[in-house]
């Protein structure tokens, strides 16, 4: 039995380093044959193939003692990935044969056509148009997208299929149900992106109504409607010295189509906008928008911004989007004595529960400064502070509910110190870098009765040491230490590392090797006091050894080797001893 199991072994292996030689030989004489890079058409991008990828095969040695392996003993692979566009229609094909699974793919997600002509763009397949913040913003749409640049005109149209059609189930695995929807969406405008312009952008998306299975039922799916109208406006002043912008975009919603529609002319709805889009009782018209001013001077320069987002917008165009809150932005900056000092800062203002119908509102007050001086070609200093401010307040309602909990408050102070040096002395090149840091968090719940159990305050220390020597023949050394202390009222950690490694090319830089030695030890201590435990230490200790070499073997091809060993020690309370050691070989062609 042993006999006949080590023989299929020997047979799959010779069958997997047939196929490998014929699959790199046969790949890498049609794309050198084949690949075209003349156009077709005079002033487009339109090539008859132009092909491009890799092919590879790799062995993987891995044990593990200590602990149960996390993957197999020992495999080969063979992998060849083809991108490729024929007459502007891009696709691929992916390939991975194994001693352990083969498999062939090509995705049809992937199949796309992109070509440019002058200055018109057309895209087709899987495509992202973002024409606006709010409305219609990097979904994925499969159908086509259009642009055109006729001077300073700009025209953009895009539509086709943004969601299939998911039913209910839960045999495969649970996936949310979704009904069917399609997006179409136009922009017209005059100007450029960064100079004054003028455009307006619309979007519309609906679901196709039809029956998904009675699952759903319970999960709420309802089909939706959302169409969004979006006037942006940028005028620059004084040769771009002085910006002004605004962009709001006004989104019609319908969260059910299946709810009854309200009467043309009823509500003051002229009866034209049921052509485009029919009022329903779940339907809500709301708006999201922002203005800024920027003012960019010599040696000095001025952000400033509001952002709102009203409470229940939607927009079918864009993912997730946090609505009901508002921010302003003031960011000054500065470059003074002749640009080696440089100071930046910023002051951000927001708040939710705009219209004061939540139990809680957040108020958030963030400020930000950052300072950096070159003393020397050789001597910088940056120094940053950064001040977060949380305040959760519970409303009237709340409190009359005895929930006075729902207060909360929490404060942070960052501070850093980042000093860099660098030292030349005739060919060698010393760079030392010190950094510090300090983080202190408090965190208070108002109206706590008992203060010392809700007691999430903190403070962190952290410091940092690195070294790094570069000589001209293509040797370099490098060197890091770091240590962190942080503390609070349950808990004390303390973390102490260090990295040290080695690179050199060889022939040429056609040989690299890289030799990096890696240790970190981590103590942790529990207070249990309120369980009768006392105080719980735990305290790990890891090495780590990485080295790796790449030779270039020609032009395209490369030959790569990487040993990784790991080993975790216990010293102290609960916890597990275990080594690993992993070996890797790969040779890889592009083209």
């Amino acid at each position: 039995m042993q006999l006949s199991t080590l023989q299929k072994r020997v047979t799959l292996q010779g069958k997997y380093i047939v196929f490998t030689g014929v699959l790199i030989f046969f790949l890498g004489m049609a794309t050198s044959v084949m690949a075209q890079t003349d156009p077709i058409i005079e002033g487009s991008d339109i090539r008859p193939f132009t092909p491009s990828g890799s092919i590879g095969i790799k062995a993987n040695g891995y044990t593990a003692s200590g602990i149960d392996n996390r993957r197999a003993p020992a495999s080969l692979q063979t992998n060849a990935n083809l991108n490729f566009s024929l007459f502007g229609l891009s696709s691929g094909l992916s390939l991975l044969y194994s001693t352990d699974q083969t498999g062939l793919r090509q995705n049809m997600n992937n199949l796309s056509f992109n070509a440019s002509w002058e200055w018109i763009t057309v895209q087709a397949g899987s495509v992202s148009p973002s024409f606006s913040d709010y409305g219609l913003n990097g979904t994925t749409i499969r159908g086509g997208y259009i642009t055109a640049t006729p001077g300073n005109w700009l025209v953009e149209v895009s539509g086709g299929q943004a969601r299939r059609k998911v039913e209910f189930q839960v045999d495969d695995g649970f996936r949310d149900p979704a009904y069917e929807r399609w997006t179409a969406a136009a922009k017209l405008g005059y100007g450029g992106e960064n100079n004054s312009h003028f455009y307006l952008s619309s979007h519309y998306s609906i679901d196709k109504v039809s029956d998904l299975n009675s699952g759903t039922n319970t999960l709420e799916v309802t089909p939706e409607e959302n169409l969004t109208l979006t006037p942006d406006a940028q005028l620059a002043l004084f040769d771009g010295v002085f910006t002004v912008s605004s962009q709001v975009t006004v989104s019609a919603y319908t969260r059910d189509l299946n709810s009854a529609a309200l009467p043309i002319g009823s509500a003051g709805i002229p009866s034209f906008v049921d052509n485009i889009f029919r009022p329903r009782t779940s339907s809500r018209i709301n708006y999201a928008g922002q203005a800024g001013a920027n003012l960019n001077l010599e040696n000095f320069g001025l952000q400033v911004g509001y952002e709102r987002i009203q409470p229940g917008f939607r927009s079918l165009g864009i993912g997730r989007m946090r609505d009901d809150q508002q921010e302003i932005l003031i960011a000054p900056s500065a470059r003074l004595l002749d640009n080696r000092l440089s100071l930046q800062g910023s002051l951000t203002l927001g708040r939710d529960n705009l219209l004061g119908t939540r139990l809680q509102t957040r108020k958030n007050t963030s400020v930000g400064t950052n300072a950096q001086y070159q003393f020397t070609d050789m001597i910088m200093l940056s120094a940053n502070y950064n001040l977060m401010v949380n305040d959760f307040s519970s409303s009237a309602a709340a409190d009359s509910l005895q929930q006075a909990g729902l207060g909360q408050m929490q404060v942070s102070h960052t501070f850093m110190l980042q000093p860099n040096f660098t030292v030349r002395q005739g060919d060698l090149m010393h760079n030392f870098g010190v950094s510090g840091s300090y983080f202190k968090m408090d965190n208070e719940f108002k109206g706590s009765a008992n203060p010392s159990q809700n007691n999430f305050s903190s403070d962190t220390y952290s410091g940092s040491l690195n070294y790094s020597l570069t000589f001209p023949s293509g040797f370099s050394v490098n060197a890091m230490g770091n240590y962190l202390v942080y503390n609070s009222a349950r808990t004390d950690n303390k973390t102490l590392g260090a990295n040290a490694g080695a690179s050199y090319s060889f022939f040429e830089n056609k040989l690299s090797m890289n030799l990096n030695l890696g240790f970190n030890q981590n103590t942790n201590e529990l207070d249990r006091s309120d369980q009768n435990l006392g105080n719980t230490v735990f305290k790990t200790q890891q090495l780590m050894v990485n080295l790796s070499s790449n030779y270039r073997v020609y032009e395209k091809g490369s030959l790569s080797l990487s040993l990784r060993s790991r080993t975790n020690n216990a010293l102290e309370g609960a916890g597990t001893k275990y080594t690993e050691l992993e070996g890797t070989i790969n040779f890889q062609h592009r083209f």
